[in-house]
């Protein structure tokens, strides 16, 4: 059961940060505004989607818990949950490729304001 709550956890999670990505309404760019923090930016590219892989990567787990595939699952929940803590503890600069095409722009245009973007 806990399997089952971690793996639609994973997929809600994704399936809200995608929706966050592709930036289809007013509301799913909300995170992108003119007042967006490095803070803002960093969860949304980097540590929400990381979070969500590594919910799934546990359900996964359980379920292959005694198997072959249970080693290379570990070893994958360990780095994405490594990744994961170092994007929120250090201030690691996010990829540019991360970005989504629509969030360029804006980015390029808040550095020239010298707003808070990352």
């Amino acid at each position: 059961m806990a399997s089952v709550v971690m793996v639609l956890g994973g997929l809600a999670l994704l399936a809200w940060n995608t929706w966050q990505r592709l930036g289809r309404s007013r509301s799913a760019r909300a995170w992108a505004g003119p007042r967006t923090t490095a803070f803002a930016r960093r969860n949304v590219l980097v540590l929400w989607p990381l979070i969500g892989v590594a919910l799934l990567l546990a359900g996964a787990l359980v379920l292959a818990r005694g198997s072959s595939a249970a080693t290379p699952l570990g070893l994958l929940l360990l780095a994405a949950l490594v990744l994961w803590l170092a994007y929120a503890v250090l201030p690691l600069p996010v990829p540019g490729w991360l970005e989504p095409r629509w969030y360029r722009p804006l980015h390029v245009a808040a550095s020239r304001r010298g707003d808070r973007h990352e």
